[in-house]
Formats: structure tokens, sequence, C-alpha cells
């Protein structure tokens, strides 16, 4: 089992919760506006696989697909980088729950309290 700070010095967990923030976010938009993935694929120039592999967890965005895929959504990514501390202090404040992959595939880790 990990503890917090092992966590967040692992790139695959913070990978594994924007890509369920992102899988969140695209999948909200889609119900809200009633589109399809082919619909969301012909906005952003891209094919269906891909939505396909963003809706399954199965994807790693370059910063400006990112963006597309944001400001297609009619939202703006907003990327910061804060020191581990405060990033735990404001998680404690949330009382979030550690996201669980989209992907079955992925391996799903342990947190210790």
């Amino acid at each position: 089992m990990l503890t917090q700070d092992e966590l967040l010095s692992t790139p695959d967990y913070l990978l594994t919760k924007y890509q369920n923030e992102i899988f969140r976010h695209l999948n909200g938009y889609m119900q809200e506006n009633h589109l399809s993935q082919k619909d969301v694929a012909k906005k952003l120039g891209v094919s269906n696989a891909y939505i396909s592999q963003v809706l399954n967890g199965n994807f790693n965005f370059t910063l400006k697909k990112l963006i597309e895929l944001g400001l297609a959504m009619g939202k703006v990514p907003k990327i910061e980088f804060v020191d581990k501390d405060e990033y735990r202090a404001s998680k404690k404040e949330n009382k979030s729950i550690p996201m669980i992959p989209v992907s079955a595939k992925k391996q799903q880790v342990k947190i210790a309290k």
C-alpha cells in the first residue's frame, strides 16, 4: 500500500486522476448536448476511435489536444503547479475521495490513510 506522499510522486496516479477528470467532463458534455462519439470526433477533427479511447480512459493527451478538447466543450483547461503540501491540504478541505481509474485495464492503487 502506498502512502499519500508516494502516490503524489507517481506519474501514473496523477495521469489516471486527470484522465478521470477529462472523462467526467467529456461524458457530461456529451449527455447535456445529446452528442454521440461521432459528433464529438467530428467537432474535434479526430477519429471516433480517439474519442473511444478518451471515454475508456486509455489516452495520454498532448497539451494541445487537451486544450482543443476543453475549448470544444466550451471550457478552458486550467493547469497549475502547486506544492505537494498545498495539494494535500486542498484535498483534505474538499474531503475528496481518490479517483478510481476509468479503464479496467489499469492497475488500481491502494491508498494508505
